[in-house]
């Protein structure tokens, strides 16, 4: 039992910096995309936004794949002080059996999980975003989000596959992203030897106007060890075509498809 799966993050840097222009740029993007689940960051509560990029998907891709179960999306919001701001949010055509969250306590920062069913095999999928400004407390609430995320995890047992994504505002080599990796793998750098040039796009405040350099790499995909990154690669990559400076958003998205269950033949790899 289970698959080929493709899974997918975005950071959708809410409703703000040219949101009315960003979203045909989002959805067309989406629609090729087509993924099987989807754990997007930074979704506008006040604008209702995971709730209307479900039923736009939905509306796109029903004529042409009427054989398919619709998408349907499910919220965790953030605590305390941004509760009317912001959500995470898993979108996902598989089956759902189960969906919780983690309230970290720290800051405003969540996680939660959605356990689905692929060809009948169990998967739970996390969503993330950790803590976002760079100084030295940062990196401390950052790495104790690591810490409570995996002891998290770990309450679930490792017995059914899991997949990881999400903005964790850590570069590859930085301690939060060494603890994951001592548990799970990127699929981007399994697939690959590396991670991507970068996750940001120049819609980024920091970058505004300028091409992200090298190495600055926040979101990602990890699976658990018995998972089979197969393809894997960044989305919602592409610029609109009058305005290179236009983007989906202000990250990059980043995608992976991967397998599930005993090797199946003719699969890639």
């Amino acid at each position: 039992m289970g698959g080929i799966v493709r899974v997918a993050t975005l950071n959708l840097s809410k409703g703000e910096n040219r949101w009315d222009e960003r979203a045909p740029l989002l959805i067309e993007q989406l629609v090729e995309l087509r993924p099987d689940i989807i754990g997007v960051q930074e979704v506008d509560l006040r604008i209702d936004q995971g709730n209307w990029l479900c039923r736009r998907l939905n509306d796109l891709v029903s004529d042409s794949e009427m054989d398919k179960p619709e998408y349907t999306v499910h919220h965790m919001v953030n605590p305390r002080d941004r509760v009317t701001l912001e959500a995470l949010a898993i979108m996902t055509r598989l089956p759902v059996r189960a969906h919780e969250g983690l309230d970290y306590l720290i800051r405003n920062r969540v996680a939660h999980r959605l356990r689905v069913e692929a060809d009948g095999a169990p998967i739970d999928f996390y969503n993330t975003h950790f803590h976002h400004v760079q100084d030295p407390e940062g990196h401390e609430m950052r790495l104790a989000q690591s810490r409570k995320l995996i002891e998290w995890m770990d309450g679930h047992g490792w017995e059914s596959p899991k997949v990881l994504v999400g903005d964790f505002n850590s570069l590859p080599s930085g301690p939060p992203i060494l603890l994951i990796e001592e548990t799970m793998r990127s699929t981007h750098e399994a697939v690959h030897g590396s991670e991507p040039h970068h996750t940001l796009t120049p819609m980024a405040t920091m970058l505004k106007g300028h091409e992200p350099p090298s190495g600055i790499v926040v979101d990602y995909v990890f699976v658990s060890g018995e998972v089979r990154p197969l393809e894997a690669g960044v989305c919602f990559d592409r610029q609109h075509p009058d305005d290179p400076s236009l983007y989906a958003s202000d990250h990059l998205g980043v995608f992976a498809s991967i397998g599930i269950g005993p090797e199946k033949p003719g699969e890639p790899g």
